[in-house]
Parts: structure tokens; C-alpha cells; sequence
């Protein structure tokens, strides 16, 4: 799969792991860029969406010390999974 394949609305929405109704919203407020043929045919860059999917990535903050633990970490403990516990999902 190239970088500039053209995709239909249906292939970028399972390319991004969403409903094509969905990116159908974002195409039509400007979020997506597209490429249009007479007929009213969109196409899609997979380059574009890799470039979306990039700009809305967050990089995670690395915490420092035992007061900035994740939400995921106190959520386990409070679970009885880490510190030496026996987890109690079975």
C-alpha cells in the first residue's frame, strides 16, 4: 500500500478504525482533505490520513514520583492488580 494510494470514504474510515459516517463529518468540516472527480467521487490520500492521524496524536507525559501516577495504574491497584497482588479477575 503506497503512501499516495487513493482510498474510498469506506476503506479511510476501516483505515482509521472509524464509521464512515464519521469521517464523512470531518471531510465536510475541512478536517480531511480529499480528492474530488467530476461526478462528485471522493477519494482519500492515505498520505493525508496518515498526516491527520499524526497531528492528533498526543505524546504522554512521564510523571515523577508516586504522586503523578496514571489514572491506569491507581485504577489496577484499586483492582488488586500490581504490588503483589493476586488479581481478582478470573
Amino acid at each position: 500500500m503506497s503512501a499516495d494510494e487513493l482510498l474510498n470514504v469506506v476503506d479511510a474510515a476501516n483505515y482509521l478504525g472509524i464509521r464512515p459516517w464519521t469521517l464523512r463529518h470531518w471531510v465536510s468540516d475541512g478536517k480531511i482533505e480529499i480528492v474530488k472527480y467530476g461526478n462528485g467521487i471522493v477519494r482519500i490520500r492515505r498520505s493525508v490520513l496518515d498526516r491527520f492521524v499524526a497531528n492528533c496524536t498526543i505524546k504522554a507525559r512521564q510523571g515523577h514520583g508516586s504522586n503523578n501516577r496514571s489514572k491506569e495504574s491507581r485504577l489496577l491497584e484499586g483492582a488488586g492488580v500490581g504490588r503483589g497482588e493476586e488479581s481478582l479477575a478470573r
